[in-house]
């Protein structure tokens, strides 16, 4: 229990009443719930969404409030990541050189171009998905309220990626002799990679049996899946580039693997 309250102290930015003792050893070993912390910022999300949504008529600015409602509860700590990733692996420098860059606190050209494509990406993705695709509640509601593609989007998308990262730190060794994140990376074993990745797959489809049932569920199966796939390739390739992950690739692996699953949602909506 201490250890989870210490990953939505050390994760997120919400309010948490209770004053964990800090062990990165045990936080490391609650790493496999890692999912259930993405549960909860997915029903904030969902819950602003259904509140805005009664305002906010235009899709591209519900999606942009609810993009700065995010950051807000992670503190962009992932999307810090995600900058400092790139501006290390695409300077094509040697591993130890990739490894200072992406330990340096300025941004760089490639760090920003990534940003700016993946607010750009996140945004379109979940207006398009509101725009076009709605759906009749399940069995918790009755009546004819329908409600649009970007709730199951934003309560899915991340559960999802953070099993990603989870499946990270089982799959290759931590990249330096020290760090932040190289607890989490150390404890985590398959059994927690299959854990991890179990909770997610259930949390959606339960999502998905209670409100909202016409949308097929082989294709959450299948968005886990290749969200997966693509995840352990990334985790193979940091290997190949820089030894290992970093802390700073596990928050580019999740905020990567949400544009994976948006792109997932849209087309599976689009062929239903």
């Amino acid at each position: 229990m201490n250890g989870l309250v210490l990953l939505f102290k050390f994760m997120t930015r919400l309010p948490i009443p209770m004053e964990p003792k800090f062990d990165s050893e045990e936080m490391g070993k609650s790493m496999k719930f890692f999912p259930v912390i993405g549960m909860v910022i997915g029903i904030i999300l969902y819950l602003f969404y259904i509140l805005l949504g009664r305002f906010i008529h235009s899709p591209y600015i519900l999606a942009g409030t609810l993009v700065l409602i995010e950051i807000a509860i992670t503190g962009a700590m992932h999307l810090d990541g995600l900058s400092d990733t790139f501006d290390g692996i695409f300077s094509y420098r040697s591993k130890q050189k990739m490894l200072e860059i992406m330990k340096d606190s300025r941004i760089g050209a490639n760090g920003a171009i990534a940003l700016i494509m993946y607010f750009i990406l996140k945004v379109l993705l979940l207006a398009g998905i509101e725009t076009e695709y709605a759906f009749d509640l399940g069995n918790i509601f009755s009546g004819n309220f329908q409600m649009r593609g970007m709730g199951l989007a934003l309560l899915i998308m991340p559960v999802i990626a953070r099993a990603n990262s989870v499946l990270n730190c089982g799959l290759v060794q931590y990249a330096k002799a020290s760090g932040s994140a190289k607890d989490l990376v150390d404890q985590t074993d398959r059994k927690a990679v299959i854990l991890s990745i179990f909770i997610s797959l259930i949390y959606c489809l339960v999502v998905q049996v209670l409100l909202f049932r016409s949308y097929n569920p082989i294709y959450i199966v299948n968005i886990v899946f290749v969200t997966h796939v693509l995840g352990a390739y990334f985790a193979k390739l940091m290997e190949r580039k820089i030894g290992g992950i970093t802390g700073d690739t596990l928050g580019a692996v999740l905020e990567l693997s949400q544009i994976v699953v948006l792109f997932g949602v849209y087309i599976s909506l689009g062929v239903r």
